[in-house]
């Protein structure tokens, strides 16, 4: 039997562990090509509520020139209210689009940063059980997906560990 350096845990974890300082944009795409698939749901679906909208807002507007076209007779503070109306329905239409599309974009960005980087420690996990390291652990951060995964992870490498002393203990008496 091949022997294993079980001391891998506290190296790793001093290495692996981030830190609030090294946090940059780049390390919340951990996975894109699967962060980016429910990326562009959210951008469609966002899109779609933008056209409707839209829509809604142009046939409001539409109506407001409608009325300026049929009254012959306007003074100018109608005229002026009316231009109000049509600028801040515009302006709040914007506003909304905005506010939609940053805290969409957030929400994508720390919703799939939450499922990728466990699914990357389990793989890690994983590989590591598999070149024999049972002492390996590698901790999610509180309030990451997969959680339990992980914690069956490690009760699978303590287990494994006892089979490999308990083997170890029956070869050397035989």
């Amino acid at each position: 039997m091949e022997n294993v350096d079980h001391s891998v845990v506290s190296n790793t974890l001093a290495q692996d562990a981030p830190t609030k300082n090294r946090r940059k944009l780049k390390n919340f795409f951990v996975k894109p090509k699967y962060q980016m698939k429910y990326a562009w749901y959210q951008i469609v679906g966002g899109t779609t509520l933008f056209a409707v909208t839209a829509g809604m807002v142009h046939l409001k507007l539409a109506l407001i020139d409608l009325l300026m076209a049929k009254t012959r007779v306007m003074d100018v503070a109608t005229q002026v209210q009316i231009s109000q109306l049509y600028a801040d329905t515009a302006t709040t239409f914007m506003i909304g689009f905005v506010v939609f599309l940053t805290y969409s974009g957030l929400l994508i960005l720390v919703m799939s940063h939450r499922v990728s980087g466990p699914m990357i420690a389990i793989v890690d996990t994983i590989e590591q059980l598999i070149k024999g390291n049972y002492g390996y652990k590698r901790p999610l951060r509180h309030g990451d997906e997969l959680m339990a995964i992980q914690d069956h992870l490690h009760e699978l490498s303590v287990r494994l560990r006892a089979k490999e002393v308990d083997d170890i203990q029956t070869t050397e008496k035989e």
